[in-house]
């Protein structure tokens, strides 16, 4: 009788040292951080209400970027996922909302408005295209590789397409933080680049 009841407090024990263990095992994991993108600095103006409206959008992400997750590039073109480290938002949403407020902050007499758009807008031009890479290597090098177009809404060509390659530096590449800011860099050159070229054609 004795040798049953040791044996059921041996059977506790090793229940009791197994949740434990288990418990500190779940309390060493790493805290999950999240980081986002921001837009260029700028100073709020009043848009008229006679302004013209740009639609920035869609322009297409490739599927390996479309997670929480955040993204870099190995050795090999191997793709790395960082459970650890996530986007505060989507990145197909922060690329299209900080490239709109970046050309808004840009151009004068334009109001820019971020895809997915409201039913209130009514675009005179849109901005459409395709990212084909967005990310950072293991030494730091972010690559923004990106076409895009501009049209009016009866579709005639503003700005012809073109596909153009940007690259930043994070200043710590195991910084996620440095990280997003490189690739906030990068999103400031596309849109320095797409308000010249809107301006040039229709000022």
């Amino acid at each position: 009788m004795s040798w049953d009841v040791d044996m059921v407090r041996i059977d506790r024990t090793i229940v009791i040292v197994s949740l434990f263990v288990a418990l500190a095992a779940c309390g060493s994991s790493p805290p999950v951080h999240y980081y986002t993108l921001d837009p260029m600095d700028s100073d709020y103006r009043r848009d008229d209400e006679n302004s013209r409206v740009l639609g920035f959008g869609p322009l297409r992400v490739p599927e390996y970027l479309s997670r929480d997750r955040i993204v870099t590039r190995g050795a090999n073109s191997e793709i790395l996922v960082d459970d650890f480290s996530r986007w505060a938002e989507p990145l197909e949403d922060a690329f299209h909302r900080i490239a709109a407020a970046n050309l808004d902050a840009l151009l004068d007499g334009v109001v820019v408005s971020a895809f997915p758009y409201s039913q209130i807008a009514r675009l005179d031009y849109q901005v459409i295209g395709r990212i084909d890479r967005f990310d950072t290597d293991e030494a730091g090098n972010v690559v923004l590789l990106v076409q895009w177009g501009v049209l009016t809404l009866d579709s005639d060509i503003v700005v012809f397409p073109r596909r153009v390659r940007y690259e930043t530096r994070a200043s710590d590449p195991h910084d996620y933080g440095a990280v997003s800011r490189a690739m906030s860099d990068a999103i400031a050159a596309l849109s320095r680049d797409i308000a010249r070229e809107f301006e040039a054609v229709a000022p």
